[in-house]
């Protein structure tokens, strides 16, 4: 059925942007970006139309930090005007996130297309097990600064390597520190701000020179994709941040984090089934 729809320019447009729905929705209503959603359908999309591509992952990846700009901008703004922000932690994070922002994607340049697959797929499950179980609080307020440093430059780096907003690491990070989690959510939509923009930047920059990518990229970034991903996801991300507070939660959560694991050991198999690591010199 994916193959009909994907065999014409209408079907394809159609696809990326009922992934924009649900994207944009789970990025406002959880704080994720997107990304973990955008990212596999992107690729699978490049894969079934543009078979001569030999960076779907590189390019998924970027279009995806591309998308997730808007998407965590009006995500944030809503967030702000419900309160649930808190700026004290997004000061002392966001030089520590922007620095791992731009070496995860200077990482990725050099890993092949099964490397990003096996490295997504094994942080989805990750991911998947962090939403599955309750986080403990461990302590009321931030550590110290090399701890904040360490946590930033990991949780920026690790997003931007595999293009996410880093919600799904922040998010459970800053409940263990005594957050509230509708704030947790907001500061990290705000925080995926300065995640997905040097993470771009170094996907545009760094993809200039690489053969294999789809047509009408910009870098790494496949211009397409960002329209159609983008004109979807910018709305819903302001109705998933909405809906924030009127719902379980907690449910939602356990069944994203079951989906995200069978789809994270799908993509890691894809990727160790295709030769396993490699990378580009």
């Amino acid at each position: 059925m994916l193959d009909l729809f994907l065999s014409e320019t209408p079907g394809i447009v159609f696809v990326l942007l009922i992934t924009g729905v649900f994207s944009g929705f789970v990025a406002g209503l959880l704080g994720v970006g997107g990304g973990i959603i955008m990212v596999p359908f992107t690729a699978l999309i490049l894969i079934k139309t543009q078979p001569e591509v030999s960076t779907a992952m590189h390019s998924a990846i970027a279009t995806s930090l591309a998308v997730i700009i808007p998407t965590s901008f009006v995500s944030a703004k809503t967030h702000m005007s419900l309160g649930n922000v808190d700026f004290s932690v997004v000061r002392k994070f966001a030089l520590f996130v922007i620095i791992g922002g731009f070496g995860g994607a200077i990482i990725a340049r050099f890993l092949d297309n099964s490397s990003l697959k096996i490295l997504f797929g094994s942080l989805c499950i990750i991911f998947g097990l962090i939403f599955l179980v309750r986080i403990i609080v461990i302590r009321h307020g931030l550590p110290n600064v090399l701890f904040r440093a360490c946590i930033g430059v990991i949780v920026g780096l690790l997003s931007s390597l595999v293009g996410i907003g880093g919600g799904s690491l922040m998010v459970p990070t800053l409940t263990a520190f005594g957050w509230t989690m509708h704030k947790a959510v907001g500061t990290a939509a705000v925080m995926g701000l300065f995640i997905a923009i040097p993470g771009m930047t170094s996907f545009a920059v760094m993809g200039i020179d690489m053969p294999g990518r789809p047509t009408y990229s910009l870098g790494f970034i496949w211009l397409p994709g960002v329209l159609c991903l983008a004109a979807t996801s910018f709305f819903m991300a302001m109705i998933g941040a909405k809906t924030a507070d009127k719902i379980n939660r907690d449910k939602l959560r356990k069944i994203f984090g079951i989906v995200l694991s069978i789809v994270g050991l799908r993509l890691a198999y894809s990727g160790l089934s295709a030769g396993g690591f490699g990378i580009y010199l």
